[in-house]
């Protein structure tokens, strides 16, 4: 996995990224070295945004979340790339169980 951060209007520490690659071993795990992951995180006064786009073959994911806290606004974010990429997963998992069906069908006409 590539893990690019990118801070605009903000410094990244070396504990912000540490919190990210922690997140994202937990979260991205399955997709391996072919992820490339870009994080972008700025801050406005007292917003704080969070922007996450995951590169993979085949798809591309993005989430963003706005707060009070910067460490929220990346968790959040995360939480909303994860759904996608479950979302992603579970079709691919039914459309390949139904063409494994169908090719089964197929056979027995």
């Amino acid at each position: 996995m590539k893990l690019t951060v990118t801070g605009r209007h903000l410094e990244i520490t070396e504990a912000i990224h540490d919190h990210l690659e922690r997140k994202m071993q937990k979260t991205i795990q399955e997709l391996g070295e072919k992820a490339d992951v870009h994080v972008a995180l700025s801050v406005e006064k007292h917003r704080h945004f969070a922007e996450i786009t995951v590169k993979t073959k085949g798809f591309t994911v993005h989430g963003e979340e706005e707060t009070n806290d910067l460490y929220t606004a990346m968790d959040n974010a995360l939480v909303k790339i994860e759904k996608q990429l479950r979302k992603h997963k579970d079709r691919a998992k039914d459309l390949k169980i139904k063409k494994a069906s169908a090719e089964k069908n197929k056979l027995y006409e």
